[in-house]
């Protein structure tokens, strides 16, 4: 069924006796008639009782309040397994929380990723020329633009090198002072990060910025005429059979304009899978072609060389994801959201792993790293 050859990945295999609860393991994901082809996981090369390790990490709270963990192993969904957590919807307190199949969880900035892909589409096969462009010739009826503004073109917005005035990496996202929680408090986001200043030379320095992720979204909007959510259900959800979401949009937002591109959007744990499908195929879900494979290499390249979250060395900064090379040499892109939401995509492996959990504002445990990890070490 499987048909390509497991990669030597540099992992040693766990090797645990085998017990009732990994052969339950080995039982494949249920067929829910959503678009996912199902196997078992043995059929995909795993090692049950390395995934029981993983299990038995998460029920123990050595992997603390994980909530749902997928695999997908060469378009095959091979693993799935949820866990009752206390969760949070984008910032509201839910209490412990039974997810499953049919429950939406926050993806907090892996919905940056999504906007990234939007963004590719509606580029099309302007998109090479576009990302010289500056960014303030996208928005030719505003006048409001900060200083040194004309030099700042899409690439840097879209690899974070923008270089702007802006302060989300000294103080928490539960200080006021914050800039993305300022955001959410304008009634004009787009103003509020293009007036600012240009602080650095753009393209120097990667600096991380949500507010960069609102002016691509209102980039979309300018090229489609439609709000990303409308975009998103054209050419996206609507291929993938997304059809339950949640995208927040703040309050003081004029609700005719697109919601959060940095951290507004829910999804089920199956569909955020299908999106990470999508990279692992070069832009290909079930054979149509979803994103262009030209914005697949491109939004997943290494444009910033070092980026200090995550394993030092390890990661770099693409279009709005994490590009990077494992110890092993094994290459990986990964999208991250605060609480520990991750996906990893390892084409060499035919491998996709998406997690989601709710560890917000607490940064201490790198439990989507760990997880990866251990999906690796369960590889025979």
């Amino acid at each position: 069924m499987l048909k390509r050859l497991n990669a030597v990945i540099g992992f040693t295999v766990l090797c645990l006796p085998t017990t009732t609860f990994a052969q339950d393991l080995n039982q494949m994901p249920d067929d829910l008639d959503d678009g996912w082809a199902v196997a078992k996981p043995s059929e995909a090369g795993f090692a049950p009782d390395g995934l029981a390790a993983l299990v038995s990490q998460v029920d123990e709270g050595t992997l603390p309040n994980v909530h749902a963990v997928l695999i997908e192993r060469d378009g095959f969904l091979v693993f799935e397994h949820y866990w009752p957590g206390e969760d949070e919807n984008w910032g509201q307190h839910l209490g412990r929380v039974s997810h499953g199949h049919a429950t939406q969880h926050d993806l907090r900035s892996v919905t940056k990723s999504v906007t990234s892909a939007l963004l590719g589409i509606a580029l099309g096969d302007e998109g090479e020329d576009a990302l010289t462009r500056p960014i303030a010739s996208f928005f030719p009826d505003r006048q409001d633009f900060g200083g040194g503004l004309d030099t700042v073109t899409l690439h840097h917005v879209l690899t974070m090198t923008a270089g702007l005035e802006w302060n989300e990496m000294e103080v928490p996202y539960t200080d006021h002072r914050n800039d993305e929680i300022q955001l959410y408090q304008t009634d004009d986001p787009i103003g509020f990060v293009l007036s600012r200043n240009v602080r650095d030379t753009p393209g120097e320095r990667w600096y991380y910025n949500g507010g960069l992720t609102q002016v691509a979204a209102a980039v979309i909007e300018s090229l489609t005429d439609k709000t990303i959510d409308q975009y998103a259900e054209e050419v996206l959800f609507g291929p993938l059979g997304i059809t339950e979401y949640t995208w927040h949009r703040s309050g003081a937002w004029d609700p005719s304009r697109s919601p959060s591109a940095a951290s507004g959007l829910r999804l089920r744990a199956r569909d955020l899978a299908k999106f990470s499908s999508v990279f692992l195929h070069d832009g290909q879900w079930k054979g149509d072609q979803i994103v262009p494979t030209t914005w697949v290499a491109a939004s997943t390249a290494r444009h910033v060389y070092d980026n200090p979250w995550g394993p030092p060395g390890v990661y770099g900064y693409g279009y709005f994801w994490y590009p990077g090379t494992l110890e092993t040499g094994v290459k990986v892109i990964r999208a991250v959201g605060n609480g520990d939401q991750r996906i990893f995509v390892l084409p060499e492996l035919a491998l996709s792993i998406t997690v989601l959990a709710g560890n917000y504002n607490d940064f201490r445990h790198a439990v989507g790293e760990r997880i990866m990890g251990l999906v690796l070490r369960a590889l025979r």
